[in-house]
């Protein structure tokens, strides 16, 4: 037993070795990039008195810049991320949108103006150029919402807002996919999930919007 144990850590250390000589790409080191993509971003909505409770999403377009360390142990690759995006999207209207513009009834504005994360990611190499990977971690965001409630036509719009960051997590998959001359590729999915956004009163009812982000993200990276 202990002969058959000495030469099977003796044949696994050889091939070890063999698959180490025939790497030709390290995927070690610092890199930055640049990146752009598109998704969706949500909210489900609740208040203390509204007819319109329920989700609401709207299509969204990303751009921005991301940096990251790795480290490779074999095939296995381990590091950190983080980056961050502006977000391209008209403000997500819902209600008696009327009341934006002088009718009477309730209505309801949101937007996400960037998103940005801070992640561990673990992946594997199937190929010394392609490098498959999860990846979670922390997500802030900067959100802006308004609530609106006309009683009648001749009645001036109470108004309550919230403009600020809003800490959430984040999780996701990717791959990326090395280029000649220190260059690579990654295409990206990321979802995002931040905690909750309540104000109120002012002659409105308290309300709760739920923010979500979902977003693919395609990036070219400078490798160090």
């Amino acid at each position: 037993m202990k002969q058959f144990l000495i030469a099977t850590a003796a044949v696994v250390a050889m091939v070890s070795a063999a698959q180490a000589q025939q790497r030709t790409f390290d995927w070690s080191g610092p890199y930055v990039g640049a990146e752009i993509g598109g998704g969706f971003s949500s909210t489900n909505f609740a208040a203390s008195s509204t007819d319109f409770a329920g989700g609401y999403r709207e299509d969204v377009m990303v751009g921005g810049v991301f940096a990251g360390y790795d480290w490779q142990f074999g095939p296995v690759v381990y590091g950190l991320a983080a980056d961050i995006d502006f977000v391209h999207s008209a403000d997500l209207a819902f209600g008696d949108e009327d009341a934006l513009t002088g009718g009477k009834g309730e209505a309801y504005t949101y937007d996400v103006d960037w998103v940005s994360t801070a992640r561990a990611r673990l992946g594997y190499t199937p190929t010394d150029r392609i490098l498959v990977y999860g990846t979670g971690g922390i997500a802030a965001g900067h959100f802006e919402a308004t609530s609106y409630s006309r009683p009648s036509f001749f009645d001036t719009a109470d108004t309550a807002s919230y403009s600020g960051v809003k800490w959430g997590g984040v999780f996701g998959a990717g791959v990326d996919f090395a280029l000649p001359n220190d260059w690579s590729l990654k295409a990206e999915y990321l979802n995002y999930r931040f905690e909750s956004i309540n104000f109120g009163g002012e002659g409105l009812p308290n309300t709760s919007f739920k923010p979500k982000f979902e977003a693919v993200k395609f990036g070219l990276a400078y490798r160090f």
